[in-house]
């Protein structure tokens, strides 16, 4: 939580942290601003003193918006530096000079955004000949990744609101699907059209639009084979048919970047072979357990090894098991979620489990358990998006409707 960066900066020995990046892509800038939309922002941070927010002159509305103390760019000197210098990194050398003077900045100095790796690692490295008064540091585990990790009720409520709305796209989708009908095996719409993956993904990008959402990485819509391997997703061409597995994980955030959502339903269409009915029954069954077990203290560990024996006990293969495995259980059982669609804590292995893994109140994550055959033609996650409570206890931060099939009605 906010509150309690002054404090990790602290304990990580750091005197001043710079964030730099644009609000839209950059999770940490978004934090820091509430989230204000930004195209250039440094962010300094240091121990028991105010945020300052360094900006564009042309964002200096939005830069006030974020109730942080404000320093214009070009009172560091970046209109007249541009003119000097054709070389932008020598501009951000000067200017960091400048604002390092200005602000009497001193000591361990970590860096955290999103910048070209190879700039920015001359430009750090001609940084801290220019500033011998600074030495670069790493916090390990990252101070704003730990406290993004426990989100305060305002971020949970947000992360509610784009649940809603991303649920409501689904539904869209669903309702595709739902009002086609068979002929020989494939699924059919209304139009006589056939149903394929393309026109699902299409359906659900245009409702999400509507609800203000995007998706930063492409929607997996997967069914067959490929339902087996848990991130691939068929070509858009390939038509929709019956009596196979099918698998649609869906993890939007607001447009313009902003809390993520991440659900994941699997179902067969129009009738089910009981084998791939038992399957779906077994990983209910592990989701429902975790979520039962799921609480404040709990480390994520704890809740992998309770799905493994779960799903090693009815004869499934596991990445605990049988390392490496591409049939059976083959990942984690889940992953934190904010800003990023993937962050802590996460719900795997390990074999000295860390802090930045142990649920606490305010954690916010996945539970997605799955079992995969794809030689066998099939494959079942289940995923919904649980936070931990006021009380301690998991909770669901959306709940959706579960079906192993799902029913043609056109």
């Amino acid at each position: 939580m906010r509150n309690e960066i002054s404090r990790l900066l602290g304990e990580q020995n750091l005197d001043v942290l710079w964030v730099s990046g644009a609000t839209h892509d950059c999770p940490e800038a978004y934090y820091l601003t509430g989230g204000v939309s930004l195209t250039s922002a440094w962010i300094i941070l240091r121990p028991d003193s105010q945020p300052l927010l360094c900006h564009s002159p042309m964002e200096r509305e939005a830069a006030r918006a974020s109730g942080l103390r404000t320093l214009d760019f070009n009172e560091l000197g970046a209109e007249i530096l541009s003119r000097e210098h054709n070389d932008p990194l020598a501009v951000r050398l000067e200017m960091f000079a400048r604002l390092t003077e200005r602000e009497n900045l001193a000591g361990r100095l970590a860096v955290h955004g999103t910048a070209d790796p190879g700039e920015f690692h001359f430009l750090l490295e001609n940084l801290c000949r220019r500033l011998p008064q600074l030495e670069l540091a790493r916090d390990m585990p990252a101070v704003l990744e730990t406290a993004r990790a426990t989100k305060e009720p305002e971020e949970i409520l947000q992360m509610k609101k784009v649940a809603a709305a991303a649920l409501e796209a689904i539904s869209e989708a669903l309702e595709l699907i739902r009002k086609s009908h068979a002929e020989d095996e494939k699924v059919i719409q209304g139009s006589g059209a056939a149903l394929t993956v393309g026109a699902v993904k299409s359906c659900l990008t245009a409702a999400l639009a509507r609800q203000g959402l995007q998706e930063p990485y492409e929607t997996i819509l997967s069914i067959g084979r490929e339902s087996g391997i848990p991130h691939a997703s068929n070509p858009d061409d390939t038509i929709l048919t019956v009596g196979k597995t099918v698998v649609f994980d869906v993890f939007p955030c607001r447009r313009g970047g902003g809390y993520f959502f991440d659900i994941t339903r699997s179902f067969l269409i129009g009738n089910a072979p009981e084998q791939a009915l038992r399957l779906y029954e077994e990983v209910l069954a592990a989701q429902e357990k975790a979520l039962g077990q799921a609480g404040a203290g709990v480390y994520g560990v704890e809740l992998q090894e309770l799905t493994c024996d779960h799903f090693e006990e009815l004869g499934h293969p596991t990445i605990r098991s049988k390392p490496g495995t591409t049939e059976g259980y083959v990942h984690s059982l889940g992953h934190g979620i904010g800003l990023q669609v993937h962050e802590h804590p996460y719900l795997r292995i390990q074999q000295k489990p860390d802090e930045s893994n142990r649920l606490k109140v305010g954690s916010v994550f996945s539970l997605e358990p799955g079992l995969y055959y794809p030689q066998r033609g099939m494959g079942v996650r289940i995923e919904d998006v649980a936070y931990i409570n006021d009380s301690g206890r998991a909770q669901i931060l959306a709940p959706f409707e579960k079906f192993p099939v799902l029913e043609l009605e056109g």
